[in-house]
């Protein structure tokens, strides 16, 4: 697990000029990645994710998650992920703000928010699957990425609504 130990770091120390804000925040990450390490049935099998985001509609987006497991199968247990937003699809920097209300859990999984509006731990249905929400009165660039357990992104389109 030292790859997303690595990539954390280098994209906190870029995006957290603050010492005692960086500091919470790997805590914060480091304390997610080891449910995901400690978590035998769900996070070893976690490989893979889609995420499908839907038209705009009155300044809110549907925002659907299906987890996938080393098979290329949905989950079929809960699955904990940890989210967090960024200002491009190449994943080279977090968002400002996160939206004027950000993300929102749906109907599907449960959502913990650990950095308001921008980082989050998700956990899925035991179907693997996640529903949740962007709302956005503004139109800032904004893209979800979620981080497998191998350190690899899985990056959305964008979240950007019309001004």
């Amino acid at each position: 697990m030292a790859s997303i130990s690595g990539m954390l770091n280098e994209h906190l120390g870029a995006a957290l000029a603050n010492v005692a804000a960086r500091d919470e925040m790997k805590a914060i990450l480091e304390g997610a990645k080891t449910i995901l390490q400690t978590s035998p049935s769900m996070a070893n099998r976690l490989r893979d994710a889609s995420i499908t985001v839907g038209a705009e509609n009155t300044n809110v987006r549907a925002i659907t998650i299906q987890l996938k497991d080393e098979e290329g199968n949905d989950m079929a247990v809960r699955t904990p992920v940890l989210a967090f937003l960024l200002a491009d699809a190449n994943g080279d920097a977090f968002v400002t703000t996160g939206g004027s209300t950000g993300i929102a859990i749906g109907t599907d999984g449960a959502l913990l928010a650990l950095v308001a509006k921008k980082v989050f731990l998700l956990i899925s249905e035991a179907d693997g699957d996640i529903d949740l929400t962007w709302t956005d009165t503004g139109s800032e660039a904004a893209y979800l990425a979620l981080l497998m357990p191998n350190g690899r992104m899985v990056i959305s389109s964008a979240l950007t609504n019309a001004p």
